[in-house]
């Protein structure tokens, strides 16, 4: 998915058309940053008018086909804007039945690089509830099934982790967390909470086991160089017989040790 580059050809096609048509090579270059510009905040006030619709705090049975694409085509306008380049492997681990994705956290791009990977398979994350308050980002999560911790549906009162254990049990999507809660700033991982684990535990639904790294090195690199960023599944576990706490600690373990060997500086 290239957004931004699909932007550049029309409006390199319609800045030489346009120039043809008047008879002016030199309006080429105004044009076509004209287009680019217009066509770009076009682009983005599609985006926040499908985003607008959505009512505040509704929970979905399911996602919307048509708004996971609009959501993945703002993830990877976002990704190729902030040039950054994403490789990703393991991915012939992935269970074929809905599973709970598991990974460290580096950046705010570290979701969207995962969504973008995985866009063959409806998956949905559980944020933090400030990104249910930004405009343009509130309706389009909300209509793909991300949840909030702390957030309550209003049919049953359902807390975020009983709604991921529902779309689960209904095969509906995957489950992203991020159980060290913040964002760490270098390789060394902040302490897990174990309570995310329980969707799996509850559900008996694979973890994937994953590990993102290079995402908050974008900011410093952009615009001047491209950033490689990784996303790269290490092992599937099964929960079934497990408790919460083992679960995260040994999980926290085997990230920590795949990110300190695979690393690049």
């Amino acid at each position: 998915m290239h957004p931004i580059l699909i932007i550049l050809i029309l409006s390199l096609i319609c800045s030489v058309a346009l120039s043809v048509i008047i008879g002016n090579s030199w309006l080429i270059l105004p044009i076509f940053c004209g287009a680019a510009a217009g066509l770009g905040l076009l682009f983005w006030l599609i985006l926040l008018a499908f985003s607008a619709v959505v009512p505040h705090g509704k929970i979905y049975r399911e996602p919307s086909k048509l708004y996971l694409r609009l959501l993945n085509l703002a993830y990877a306008f976002v990704c190729e804007g902030a040039r950054a380049r994403i490789n990703a492997k393991g991915l012939e681990k992935l269970p074929e039945k809905p599973f709970l994705l598991v990974s460290n956290h580096r950046s705010q791009l570290d979701n969207m690089v995962q969504s973008l990977v995985l866009r063959p398979r409806k998956i949905a994350f559980i944020a933090k509830a400030e990104l249910f308050k930004i405009p343009i980002v509130r309706g389009m999560i909300t209509r793909c099934c991300y949840l909030s911790l702390g957030r309550k549906s209003t049919k049953g009162d359902r807390s975020a982790v009983e709604t991921a254990e529902d779309y689960i049990n209904r095969n509906v999507l995957s489950i992203g967390v991020y159980p060290e809660g913040h964002r760490s700033k270098d390789r060394q991982m902040l302490k897990f909470h174990a309570g995310s684990f329980k969707i799996a535990i509850d559900t008996g639904c694979p973890i994937v086991v994953s590990a993102v790294m290079g995402t908050e090195k974008v900011h410093k690199r952009f615009p001047f160089r491209k950033t490689d960023v990784y996303f790269d599944i290490i092992d599937v576990i099964d929960p079934n017989g497990r408790k919460s706490v083992e679960l995260s600690e040994e999980i926290h373990e085997i990230i920590q040790k795949y990110v300190n060997d695979n690393e690049k500086e």
